[in-house]
């Protein structure tokens, strides 16, 4: 009787010690579970881009829906460089001119797009990997370049000129003397209206729910409805084709 009785009492204190360390150990793993943040509705940041034919700075404002889905809008302004025209300065005096270049060219967009999430980040850290896309308006603005052309061979008469290909004057680079102001363009200003669609991939890696950091990567393509003519002898382009390489940041407010 003493040795079962004694039997007993060891294997109910083995068994409470046993217990009582299970739940010491779910005690110290809650300690080091992180909080849960808030779900935020809305969200608005900037965003500075490089493509393959210029850069672009943006704003753009949304809401996140159901399943973290975000869809916005968004306004932006972007250049389209030409990388065949050439800068040229045979008198090595003045601002260079970019031979045979029409116009020079830039957009105003703006648009509605959104995120499809494929992989959510947790609360405590990570990044969260979405599919991006964006469409809508895409106002294209031509500013003709001017310049100074020599006409006597003393340097007496030099004319601020609309570079033409009807002057063999302005193909030659004896006579064309260097860039005219830049501001000197918006006289001769012309709108292209068409559209545009982006698409990508965006990674957020903000180490806060507040606060928001993406990088992205994708392509674009605007198109419009005349073709715009940017260079001497080459087939004016309808529309223009970039990838992209995105940073965004902003905030994230009004709490779910």
């Amino acid at each position: 009787m003493g040795r079962s009785f004694f039997w007993r009492v060891f294997c109910t204190g083995l068994l409470f010690s046993m217990g009582a360390s299970l739940a010491a150990q779910v005690v110290v793993y809650e300690d080091f579970v992180p909080e849960r943040q808030q779900l935020y509705l809305k969200e608005r940041f900037f965003y500075a881009q490089l493509h393959t034919g210029g850069g672009t700075l943006g704003y753009e404002q949304g809401r996140v829906g159901r399943r973290f889905r975000y869809s916005g809008w968004n306004v932006e302004f972007a250049t389209q460089i030409n990388p065949r025209a050439k800068a040229v300065n045979w008198y090595g005096s003045g601002r260079n001119y970019k031979y045979g270049m029409l116009n020079s060219f830039c957009m105003l967009r703006g648009g509605y797009g959104g995120l499809w999430v494929l992989n959510e980040k947790p609360y405590w850290g990570g990044v969260r990997v979405s599919i991006a896309y964006r469409g809508g308006f895409s106002l294209g603005l031509a500013f003709p370049q001017y310049v100074y052309v020599l006409y006597d061979d003393q340097g007496q008469d030099i004319r601020l000129e609309k570079l033409s290909a009807d002057n063999p004057r302005h193909l030659d680079v004896a006579y064309v003397l260097a860039r005219g102001p830049m501001l000197k363009g918006f006289n001769g200003l012309r709108p292209y209206p068409g559209a545009f669609l982006k698409a990508g991939m965006d990674f957020e890696f903000g180490k806060t729910q507040e606060r928001s950091h993406t990088l992205g990567f994708g392509a674009m393509y605007d198109c419009y409805f005349t073709r715009i003519p940017l260079m001497i002898g080459q087939k004016s382009p309808v529309g223009f084709f970039n990838f992209y390489i995105e940073y965004k940041f902003g905030m994230r407010y009004g709490v779910r």
